[in-house]
């Protein structure tokens, strides 16, 4: 009877230890409640290049949401503290591996890749449910479009912005409208006074390259008279034609085009202005 007891009690504790390592569930999360938030959120007009972002796909009925640790020490850090020397015994060190498996199978399906296109250009992003994912962006001049996509659950989100500040606001070119060119040279008069002439940049920055294009990153606001100053006598009449655009590609663009017959050494001729606002 006493051997019985005993086998009973094996066989029990080798039960119990059997369904104590029966492996957790593991979560399926309902990808229809996903969120994917975007920081900053983007959009309108920007004066900076470069964008700082920060996504972080969200799961509101995650089990285990990660946690930042504050006292977390990074690795440029300096300690003069010396690691402990690991006395774990080998069933230990097995525990411990079996442990870091088992969380790794249970939070499998936090791991995503993210497509990505950033201004026609394709990505992919790999990114953890529930930790935020930085990166940096570089805007082009004008218009930028950022799109994200999540496959599995067909979350999409679409940021559309602006960028003023590292392009060329204004830009005059004058080009030759018949057969032959005319002679002379553009100039170009700034609200205040300053004249922009060939190969020479004015105080305000603005700058008339030999080519006879005129480019302003940062125009000063005001009305801008464009001018033609003729150059050796006995050509012929040629018509001419300058072209003005001012936050080209963006949704204020504006345009101007002008056009005048120029007579062999005529000028100054004042082709027209064009009026920068702020």
């Amino acid at each position: 009877m006493r051997n019985l007891l005993k086998v009973s009690l094996l066989f029990g504790a080798a039960c119990t230890l059997g369904f104590s390592a029966q492996p957790a569930k593991a979560y399926v999360p309902d990808l229809k409640q996903w969120r994917l938030e975007v920081d900053p959120a983007l959009g309108g007009w920007s004066g900076e290049a470069k964008v700082s972002l920060r996504i972080k796909l969200v799961d509101p009925r995650d089990p285990e949401p990660p946690r930042a640790d504050p006292e977390r020490r990074t690795d440029d850090e300096d300690t003069d503290e010396v690691p402990d020397r690991d006395t774990r015994t080998a069933e230990q060190l097995r525990q411990a591996r079996l442990a870091r498996e088992e969380a790794a199978r249970r939070n499998a399906w936090r791991q995503r890749n993210l497509r990505v296109w950033f201004n026609g250009s394709a990505q992919t992003w790999s990114v953890r449910v529930g930790s935020p994912f930085e990166t940096e962006l570089t805007s082009q001049n004008g218009e930028n479009r950022l799109e994200i996509l999540e496959p599995d659950s067909g979350l999409r989100v679409v940021r559309s912005w602006w960028v003023s500040a590292a392009r060329t606001r204004l830009r005059i070119l004058s080009l030759q409208a018949s057969g032959e060119w005319a002679s002379g040279s553009l100039q170009v008069v700034e609200p205040d006074g300053l004249v922009a002439e060939s190969g020479r940049r004015t105080a305000s920055g603005g700058m008339l390259r030999w080519s006879g294009e005129y480019t302003h990153d940062t125009p000063p606001p005001g009305t801008y008279t464009l001018r033609w100053v003729g150059g050796w006598r006995g050509g012929k009449p040629a018509r001419l034609r300058v072209e003005a655009v001012l936050d080209g590609g963006t949704d204020r663009e504006r345009r101007w085009t002008f056009e005048r017959l120029i007579l062999p050494g005529a000028g100054p001729v004042t082709l027209g202005t064009i009026d920068v606002e702020p």
